[in-house]
């Protein structure tokens, strides 16, 4: 797949058929418009996506996205596709016309676009697929639903991962939800506690619900398991930022400045402030032999 910068290095000579979309998350809805792209073998097969999200770029660090465009682009790396092409979403962009954005398509080399129904585009969202079927030939997928009731959706899988519902989401976005972070130097306090933890700066992508949690974690293309503590640390070294910290079973190798992906699999608790630090070193203990015995039965 050839990862494409729409405003530098298009170059398209064959025909496409394009979907396109924020793809936050690559769900079970947007993986059925991949899908339904794949299955036109009278041209090549590409997707358009926005970095950053719109929705970040005018409301900043309130909005999370689940994914990192990295994130996004290791998403779509095994989607079997010709083309990513990334528009860098700007004032520009945003202000684009109806005809400009149609423009832009037909310099892609657009055959043919598969598209949700309630896809919007161009200034305003001023832009339907009335507008679209003028120039292209246009399919227009139905809404995925998980029941006869909720459509699948960026905004509900976030809601359950808010939630600490992972096993919901999962079924949602078709595979294990995960973080993608690079491991970074803290202030080695859990180290003292006889529980040494992985530091990860997670670039405010979208966490889980304050917790602990079972999960794996990859490094170095090797899984391990690990304990994932989602929060602030009320009881020693107080954070004002959410934090996502890991002790990694069976591990003594160096992990600074690596970069990780950490799997969510089950929630084991809330997060607790305990009056004494006994009481915090015990519970720890406790979690690690519950993560054991989790682990046993899966």
């Amino acid at each position: 797949m050839k990862v494409l910068n729409l405003s530098k290095d298009v170059n398209i000579d064959e025909p496409i058929t394009l979907t396109i979309g924020n793809f936050d998350g690559l769900h079970l809805g947007h993986q059925t418009l991949l899908e339904t792209v794949k299955s036109y073998t009278d041209s090549k097969h590409a997707a358009l996506t926005f970095d950053p999200h719109p929705r970040k770029y005018f409301m900043g660090h309130a909005y999370k996205t689940l994914f990192t465009i990295k994130g996004k682009i290791n998403l779509f790396k095994d989607k079997d596709f010709d083309y990513l092409i990334i528009g860098k979403f700007n004032q520009d962009l945003a202000n684009k016309s109806i005809d400009e954005f149609i423009e832009i398509l037909k310099y892609l080399n657009v055959k043919r676009l598969v598209l949700g129904k309630d896809f919007r585009f161009a200034k305003k969202a001023s832009g339907s697929i009335v507008d679209l079927k003028k120039h292209f030939e246009v399919i227009v997928v139905d809404t995925i639903k998980s029941d006869e009731t909720k459509r699948i959706s960026t905004t509900l899988i976030k809601t359950l991962i808010n939630d600490g519902n992972i096993s919901e989401a999962n079924k949602l976005l078709g595979y294990e939800y995960h973080v993608l972070g690079t491991v970074e130097h803290g202030n080695k306090v859990g180290r003292k506690l006889g529980f040494p933890t992985a530091n990860i700066n997670y670039e405010d992508v979208l966490l889980p619900k304050t917790g602990v949690y079972l999960v794996k974690i990859n490094i170095d293309n090797k899984n391990h398991y690990g304990i994932a503590n989602v929060g602030f640390n009320p009881t020693i070294n107080v954070s004002k930022n959410k934090k996502l910290e890991v002790y990694i079973l069976d591990y003594n190798d160096n992990s600074y400045d690596k970069e990780v992906i950490i799997t969510f699999i089950e929630r084991l608790r809330d997060e607790l402030k305990f009056d004494t630090v006994e009481e915090l070193i015990k519970q720890m203990e406790n979690d690690e032999i519950n993560s054991r015995n989790l682990i046993e039965k899966m």
